[in-house]
């Protein structure tokens, strides 16, 4: 679909998300793109719940704009 891409962005060590949940991120809320799915240890995780919490080395796979993707990318990496 037009306008419409996914990306895979990995939670590195150090972030400040690895061992924090999904919701703490606020990602749809502040960059209208959604999180729909996570793979830790090569199992994937569709629809996580806000409770789910991110270890390093989980893959996070956000889908919206090109823009809201990008911005989901750097909350993880950023805050």
């Amino acid at each position: 679909m037009e306008g419409l891409v996914t990306e895979q962005t990995p939670i590195t060590a150090g972030s400040p998300f690895d061992g924090r949940s999904l919701g703490d991120t606020q990602a749809r809320a502040r960059t209208g793109a959604s999180i729909v799915a996570v793979v830790p240890d090569g199992q994937v995780i569709a629809s996580p719940r806000p409770d789910f919490v991110f270890a390093a080395e989980d893959v996070v796979v956000a889908v919206g704009t090109g823009e809201g993707t990008a911005a989901v990318a750097d909350i993880l990496a950023s805050g």
